[in-house]
């Protein structure tokens, strides 16, 4: 049988060709949702023993830090319980130290999807392929309860405790609110006192305010008037220590021309003392030449001799 030519022309390979391109997009969906699983990277395994597999199952997600970072690959019942392995990406694996343990959580807290959560631990050295981990089970509602009772017992008791206390001291409740309902009573007057209270102190800040603006005023203006004057002050001060410098170095000139003189007169002393003394040799010399020796002749004193003296006095008495 054949086909007849016109309008089936080529038809199988047209067939061929759109199933070949079907097949090609397939595949690429399917490389790239492997991809996206992980499928084409290294998965170490990890494992840890649970009593229960009690709301776990196969492919449940891994996470650590919140971060998915594998799933669970193998459930198998042993001697201790159940063995679950975990398969983690290989790039993951060394950021999970030694002593990390797993444990079975929610995303939402209660009532979110199971996963199991990788606690880190405190090593600095990362776990190796094959690890077996510790495993803490998910608490389920009747333990929630049971911790929310043993919390709640010591609270109950230490009530019971203080209750049991105000009976055994004999307090009336009717008296105690009695003295509540005046205390009620009381709180309008205070809340008086206390809006006066705070008028008055209100007004006591904007007076302090005032004369603040004022005390600020009047250093303004002291500041004002000790920018003008401190200028002109300087000034004079500066004159005043150029004349000072200028009367100093004259008085030190005048000094030294005065120890100058002193220095002067005391040679002219000097020479003058030893010209006395050579003129005093001089004449001296002279007096001892023979023609001036004469000359120069020493007077006696005009003393009476003491025997004219007494033969004064006998005549006198005769």
């Amino acid at each position: 049988m054949t086909l007849p030519p016109g309008r089936f022309a080529r038809l199988v390979l047209k067939v061929n060709a759109f199933l070949l391109i079907a097949f090609v997009l397939a595949g690429a969906f399917i490389g790239l949702v492997a991809y996206k699983q992980g499928w084409f990277l290294h998965q170490a395994p990890i494992h840890f023993i649970t009593p229960n597999a009690l709301g776990l199952n196969k492919g449940m997600p891994v996470k650590l830090h919140g971060f998915t970072v594998g799933s669970v690959s193998n459930m198998q019942l042993t001697d201790g319980g159940v063995d679950v392995t975990l398969l983690v990406m290989a790039d993951y694996l060394k950021r999970i130290p030694e002593g990390s343990r797993a444990r079975h959580a929610r995303e939402a807290g209660v009532i979110g999807a199971s996963v199991i959560d990788i606690v880190p631990g405190k090593s600095a050295f990362p776990i190796v392929e094959g690890a077996l981990i510790q495993f803490e089970p998910a608490r389920g509602i009747t333990e929630i309860v049971d911790d929310f009772r043993r919390q709640a017992i010591p609270a109950f008791n230490e009530l019971k405790q203080a209750m049991g206390q105000v009976t055994q001291a004999g307090q009336d409740i009717t008296q105690i609110l009695a003295g509540l309902r005046q205390e009620v009573d009381q709180l309008p007057a205070t809340h008086r006192a206390v809006r006066k209270l705070v008028d008055q102190a209100a007004i006591a800040t904007a007076d302090l305010s005032f004369q603040t603006t004022a005390t600020l005023d009047a250093v303004e203006r002291v500041a004002s008037s000790m920018e003008h004057a401190v200028p002109m002050l300087s000034g004079k001060l500066a004159s005043s220590i150029d004349s000072i410098d200028a009367a100093a170095g004259q008085l030190r000139k005048t000094c030294e021309e005065a120890q100058l003189t002193l220095k002067n007169a005391r040679q002219i002393l000097e020479n003058s003392e030893s010209a006395t003394r050579e003129a005093n040799d001089v004449i001296s010399a002279a007096k001892r030449v023979w023609p001036l020796s004469d000359s120069f002749k020493e007077t006696g004193d005009g003393m009476l001799p003491i025997d004219s003296f007494e033969a004064r006095g006998k005549g006198f008495a005769r």
